[in-house]
């Protein structure tokens, strides 16, 4: 794969803005992916790629991307290819630029990371290898980091960390911090980036739209993954300060599930919050600056942007503004055949814009949230009461799910003498707790009290539940469980720290632990924390 197709330098920025008074599609209003003149534009648009292929791994899995994304199934020759392309193309990994390594990252933890983990794993190997030491992504023996080529692995290593592969803290915060300090004084990004080796903005050559959706894009995705847009702000836009870690009543008034805060404390949270806000700023202004040379290109990274960007602010708009703009602009020229012309090819062109019909990002964040809680436990009565009511999911055993309220089954679990409570030996799950914040917070503090005092089953699920809502004021509590030396609470407890912390290679617990080992593993956790909050307390 060549950079020209996915690499919008050389391009002069187009001053161009749609006419005045653009309407959208039909003059019947706002539309959204689901509408019948959107799915009449994506179901042409995969039509015409349906018969079409694109010779590098980069654009076979941006092809198998748009059918995955249609729900086209698992099975889809499109899907099958780029599968095929990415095992392939290991053979010879170094024949491969940033760009296609990175797109075949994104496939496969996007079509299935559980099935292609090793596949993936060496995927993210290459990456890290490839990352510059000042935290972007370019070409070879240029150590200017490119916007272009780094957006893709960015979302890459996001998507693989959120599939469970192990994926340095570390990487990510190289690259947030080259992407602060390449972003221009008016907060777009330009091609290669000027990095003066300090937080100081100086300007960005070649900045214009695409590459300023790129770089936010990039940027909102790396705080994310840093915890830096989850933490809460205070009117003076700082971070709210560390609580020290304690059980919370249920009537605490500060709801538990507002308080999450870094993994990272060599990002200043401040200054990212603010390169975001002017970010922002200028891609408002700027919206059709791309409307010409690399237009596709730019709606892929545009939505993404948006998307991220939607997730981080809690915004819920269906039918934003920005989106019934560039579906006007994709309707109008979609050719006869299905296609889109853009700057590389025809193929390209239209698997971009397929994507951002799609709300390609959009979804992948329901995705990744839904993937997260599948296996989980939903309910409260009604556990399955033998083996025989287990399933096979991808090669793992996980309960069928049943009926039944969160705060039924944290009942349960508190409660020995119940009749159901016997089948919980046989589960391996963990309870999905409620969305609302303050029933949420509640659950939180209940399931923190059994954690402290339960039986073993009961604590088990306890701690199960709370390694996946990865809030580090759960960790003392986790822990402590340690100190029980009971085998199944000790591995849940270790499996609960990986997956809060993202330190997915732990700190060297063997599989059958014996009191020192468990001693180390308790110290270790407790020297993790204590790096990211020096000032914390423990339970004992």
């Amino acid at each position: 794969m060549t950079a020209s197709w996915t690499n919008p330098h050389g391009a002069v920025l187009a001053a161009v803005a749609l006419a005045a008074g653009l309407c959208l599609p039909g003059g019947l209003g706002a539309v959204t992916p689901e509408s019948p003149e959107v799915k009449a534009a994506i179901g042409k648009a995969l039509a015409f790629l349906e018969k079409q292929d694109d010779e590098r791994l980069g654009g076979k899995c941006l092809i198998g991307l748009c059918f995955f994304k249609a729900e086209k199934g698992p099975n889809h020759p499109k899907i099958a290819a780029a599968l095929a392309a990415c095992e392939k193309a290991l053979g010879a990994p170094t024949n491969e630029d940033n760009y296609s390594v990175g797109l075949a990252l994104i496939f496969l933890c996007e079509v299935d990371p559980s099935r292609h983990r090793l596949l993936a794993e060496r995927y993210v190997k290459i990456l890290l290898e490839r990352q510059q030491e000042g935290g972007g992504w370019g070409y070879p023996g240029n150590d200017h980091g490119d916007t272009s080529q780094t957006q893709y692995p960015v979302l890459g290593l996001w998507l693989a960390a959120n599939s469970g592969i192990d994926v340095p803290n570390t990487a990510i915060e190289k690259a947030c911090g080259w992407l602060l300090r390449t972003q221009d004084p008016y907060g777009a990004w330009g091609y290669q980036g000027e990095d003066p080796g300090k937080y100081q903005r100086v300007p960005q050559n070649e900045v214009r739209a695409s590459l300023g959706a790129a770089g936010l894009g990039a940027l909102y995705i790396s705080c994310e993954f840093l915890g830096i847009t989850t933490a809460p702000v205070t009117a003076a836009g700082e971070a709210a300060p560390a609580l020290p870690a304690a059980l919370k009543v249920v009537e605490d008034a500060q709801p538990v599930a507002r308080r999450k805060t870094y993994v990272t404390r060599v990002i200043d949270h401040a200054l990212a919050r603010r390169a975001m806000t002017d970010g922002d700023n200028w891609m408002q202004k700027n919206l059709h600056g791309d409307a010409g040379q690399w237009f596709h290109y730019y709606l892929y990274a545009l939505e993404r942007y948006h998307s991220f960007r939607e997730s981080a602010l809690k915004l819920n708009d269906q039918e934003p503004k920005w989106y019934n703009e560039m579906f006007a602009k994709l309707q109008k020229e979609q050719q006869a055949a299905g296609n889109w012309e853009g700057n590389d090819n025809a193929v390209i062109a239209t698997a971009f814009g397929t994507l951002f019909l799609l709300r390609s990002a959009r979804k992948t964040l329901a995705h990744v949230a839904q993937r997260s809680s599948e296996g989980v436990l939903l309910g409260g009565m009604g556990l399955p009461k033998s083996t025989a009511d287990l399933r096979e999911r991808d090669g793992k055993i996980v309960e069928t799910p049943f009926a039944g309220t969160v705060d039924e089954l944290i009942a349960l679990i508190s409660n020995p003498d119940h009749p159901d409570f016997a089948n919980l030996s046989d589960t391996t799950g963990a309870v999905a707790l409620d969305s609302d914040v303050t029933k949420r917070s509640g659950q939180i503090a209940q399931l923190r009290a059994i954690v402290t005092a339960g039986t073993v089953d009961s604590r088990l699920i306890a701690i199960r539940t709370l390694g996946r809502v990865r809030e580090l004021d759960n960790v003392p509590v986790l822990i402590h469980a340690f100190t029980t030396n009971e085998p199944r609470l000790v591995r849940a407890t270790d499996q609960a720290l990986r997956f809060i912390s993202r330190k997915f290679g732990g700190v060297g617990l063997p599989d059958e632990p014996q009191e020192g080992d468990i001693k180390a593993a308790a110290a270790a956790w407790k020297a993790w924390y204590l790096s990211i909050r020096p000032t914390a307390e423990f339970l004992d």
